[in-house]
């Protein structure tokens, strides 16, 4: 079986930075390996460069698809880092009132920035419907770079063992159970928007966001892209908006103009 010469790492390894942002160290490599093998296996390649030329040469194909579901990581659960939720449900009237845009509108907008397979934006649109005021209407747009667990997102449908993450009020009052599965809710899919999106193109909203949740994904990328990152967010948060990072994350040591609120959550 062949086996991922210095170069061809070295290869994979910059243009899985350049294309999606994630920074592999030399201890990846052989779940790298493993990982094109098996998509090698797949796309019926026999070579290592051969499979490279075939995503590198379109970046629209199904094999690009493929490639980014594999390479990716999608962990997640509903109410993961429930401090999060906390703060949103107890600082509501803090955050209506230090952000005149939701009441003069009417409307509060959220972004789910690497939704995986759903478990967070539906989380967030949850807890939102229970803290805001019946008049101030919801617009959650979740996106992530993996075309299939957007997919799988869209569909709202998970196994049984959410219960377990999942409080009874909440269980009962915002999924449909289907034999062994949990479907959310219309109510609750409506108010999401997903899309897939790479974080490392340029930023195309039109409007601002007063709350952007981007939780355990800057830990796969490298210092600079980080700080980039993080400009981009700040960008297009709406004066007095929120940010939402995981708790492995931190932007110590970095420069941003975000104001520290309490661990992992900071203000515009």
């Amino acid at each position: 079986m062949q086996t991922l010469s210095d170069v061809q790492f070295e290869k994979f390894r910059k243009f899985i930075y350049n294309s999606l942002g994630i920074n592999l160290s030399n201890a990846k490599r052989e779940m790298l390996q493993a990982k094109l093998r098996k998509l090698m296996g797949q796309s019926e390649m026999m070579s290592f460069d051969d499979y490279f030329n075939l995503i590198a040469g379109n970046t629209k194909n199904g094999h690009w698809t493929q490639f980014v579901n594999e390479i990716t990581i999608h962990k997640t659960d509903f109410f993961r880092e429930d401090n999060h939720f906390n703060y949103l449900t107890n600082k509501i009237d803090f955050i209506l009132n230090t952000n005149p845009r939701i009441a003069n509108t009417g409307e509060i907008r959220v972004w789910s920035s690497a939704c995986s397979t759903g478990e967070e934006p539906y989380t967030i649109a949850m807890v939102l419907k229970e803290c805001l005021p019946p008049l101030v209407s919801i617009k959650l747009l979740a996106t992530d770079i993996s075309p299939g667990v957007v997919k799988e997102a869209q569909e709202g449908i998970y196994p049984s063992n959410i219960r377990y993450t999942i409080t009874p009020y909440y269980l009962t009052k915002y999924f449909k159970k289907i034999g062994d599965e949990y479907e959310i809710i219309p109510e609750i899919r409506d108010l999401i928007t997903f899309r897939t999106f790479n974080l490392m193109d340029s930023f195309p909203f039109k409007n601002t966001f007063d709350i952007i949740f981007c939780r355990n994904v800057m830990i796969y990328f490298d210092f600079d892209t980080q700080e980039k990152l993080i400009k981009k967010f700040y960008d297009i948060n709406e004066p007095n908006g929120l940010l939402f990072i995981g708790h492995s994350e931190s932007l110590t040591q970095k420069q941003y103009k975000y104001k520290y609120l309490e661990p992992t959550i900071y203000i515009k």
